[in-house]
């Protein structure tokens, strides 16, 4: 078993300057303990599940740039013996039907066995691989990958009660286009709902509700415009400066875009428009436009990783129930390690096992039946 690989020095992310200049924001909009109100009690935990979002999101971050460093130290050369190795074999298995010497039923488990390792190394592009599992194969990887798009479509369509505009023939067309089917679905139903909510008498929650995010808007964009005015380039002579201001505005810019209330505050520090008592007078005077705005951006951030997590998920191989903490992916890299090596010493027995011609029919009933035992404990719903 090969020793477990320590992938980060500790849990703890080295902490960025973006995330030390936000705690400037954070400690000066915070309302001392010994005075709070249920209020700024609830805008304080706010701050706080906004700042531990913000950091989780930079650790994970952190953890899948050191995993995906990891993983092409690591994995990758084992990667590429494990399928030098399946080659060596689906070449072996193609030579050996050449010759005579073996039943009906013997030929038909080679040839299963060969469309099994040629169809999997002709995923990563090997033609001669691709051409070898054809030869072999009642159906065509072409045909294959048009009836596996044609099902799972089929299985979309029934998840989402609608047809899709037109049938696919390969599953990288049909996931991108199924992305944004139920994106396009999505939106459709936010836009059905937004009308129907607007079309109804408002009640007096709602119409408060409103009110505060009105409130919010004016906060938000009473700062961007202070920071507008400072920062506009135009009205800089100094080179230096003209470069400073621009990147400061691009910043601005790109914050009130997405509603970063801490954001926009700190670019604030940075301009020199505020200090921390004003912001402090402006959270007790604004507390509960500060507060919708903080709220909203939890949800944010709370999306923001959700995504995250299911996009690295799917890229990087990990099973669902694997996080993006540092143990959890130390873990992960380990066990793909030790799988690989056993595979790979696995496989090198086996080409060693199949050059003696009465052992190589024994290993072929044996491989038959681990083909079906593995058969039989598939769960139906490991397809999708």
């Amino acid at each position: 078993m090969p020793k477990s690989r320590r992938l980060f020095a500790d849990e703890t992310p080295a902490t960025s300057a973006q995330t030390s200049d936000t705690n400037t924001a954070l400690t000066a909009l915070k309302f001392d303990h010994s005075t709070q109100s249920p209020e700024q009690k609830r805008f304080n935990k706010l701050l706080a599940q906004t700042q531990t979002l913000a950091r989780k999101i930079d650790s994970a971050q952190q953890n899948v740039d050191h995993y995906r460093r990891m993983s092409a130290s690591v994995l990758m050369p084992l990667e590429k013996d494990r399928d030098k190795l399946m080659r060596q074999m689906a070449l072996w298995l193609d030579a050996r039907l050449q010759r005579r010497g073996l039943t009906a039923r013997q030929k038909m488990i080679a040839k299963e066995l060969i469309c099994d390792l040629a169809g999997a190394l002709s995923a990563s592009g090997d033609t001669e691989m691709r051409a070898l599992h054809d030869a072999h194969s009642p159906e065509s990887l072409d045909e294959k990958e048009k009836i596996d798009a044609q099902d799972i479509q089929s299985f979309i369509e029934m998840m989402t009660g609608t047809k899709m505009d037109k049938s696919f023939e390969n599953l990288d067309d049909l996931m991108h286009a199924s992305f944004e089917h139920m994106s396009a679905q999505m939106e459709s139903e936010r836009d059905t709902s937004i009308r129907r909510h607007a079309s109804r008498k408002k009640t007096a929650t709602q119409k408060k509700t409103d009110a505060l995010e009105q409130d919010a808007n004016g906060a938000l964009r009473t700062i961007y415009r202070q920071l507008a005015s400072a920062l506009h380039p135009d009205r800089e002579t100094d080179p230096e400066e003209q470069l400073r201001k621009t990147a400061l505005m691009k910043d601005a810019n790109t914050a009130y875009q997405r509603r970063d209330l801490l954001a926009l505050l700190e670019l604030q520090f940075k301009a020199d428009l505020v200090d921390s008592t004003h912001i402090a007078g402006m959270a007790k005077e604004k507390l509960n436009a500060l507060t919708t705005l903080l709220k909203e951006r939890v949800g944010v951030l709370q999306s923001e990783f959700e995504q995250f997590r299911i996009k690295e998920q799917m890229a990087l191989s990990l099973p669902l129930d694997c996080g993006l903490t540092a143990t959890e992916l130390n873990q992960w890299l380990a066990k793909c390690e030790l799988d690989l090596r056993e595979e790979i010493t696995a496989m090198q027995e086996d080409l060693q096992e199949v050059q003696d011609d009465a052992r190589f029919k024994r290993w072929l009933q044996v491989q038959y039946q681990k083909d079906d035992a593995s058969v039989d404990a598939l769960n139906p719903f490991d397809f999708f």
